[in-house]
């Protein structure tokens, strides 16, 4: 058996005494027995990374989400109680510069999980992800928003990812920011 399984096969035995409501011997060997049947039923795809972990930046990672979150409730708020109407809102295309599906499902779901967007389609062969945003009423919204998600990306990048994808993503960050 796999070592990489062996947490999986941990973590849904707790699941499986979890549901049961209490820790008795006959729950945990059956928790293991079926864990260990849905792993082999069921295997999970390989997770490629090519990264490694990076504390610093994975915890400006997370105090930039949730700043970004709270900021973005506010707004959101704000568009449903004026008394205006709401802006267009619009589909845009992000490339994405790394290449690990996790890493890019990882965006993905951050971006996703910051109100005002929503993530619609990502296509991890090329690199690219389709999000709805609140906000598409001018193309400067939309760069924004576009923009938004490549920071986004690039803060997941110097968290989790390999030198050569965050290199990239700040050189495009840097190109976006001269051309702007």
């Amino acid at each position: 058996m796999n070592r990489l399984r062996i947490p999986v096969i941990i973590g849904l035995t707790i699941v499986w005494s979890m549901l049961w409501g209490e820790i008795t011997v006959l729950n945990v060997i059956g928790g293991l027995i079926v864990a260990t049947l849905v792993i082999v039923v069921f295997p999970f795809p390989s997770v490629d990374l090519h990264g490694r972990f990076r504390p610093l930046s994975a915890l400006f990672l997370l105090a930039r989400f949730l700043f970004d979150l709270v900021v973005a409730s506010f707004q959101v708020a704000w568009i449903s109680i004026r008394p205006m109407a709401p802006p267009r809102s619009a589909v845009i295309e992000v490339h994405l510069v790394g290449k690990s599906d996790l890493l890019q499902v990882m965006t993905g779901e951050l971006v996703s999980l910051v109100p005002g967007s929503l993530l619609i389609e990502l296509d991890a062969d090329t690199g690219r992800m389709w999000l709805h945003v609140l906000d598409g009423s001018t193309p400067e919204a939309i760069e924004s928003a576009r923009h938004k998600a490549r920071l986004q990306e690039h803060r997941v990048l110097a968290a989790f990812g390999s030198r050569e994808d965050y290199e990239i993503s700040r050189e495009q960050l840097r190109s976006e920011e001269a051309t702007a």
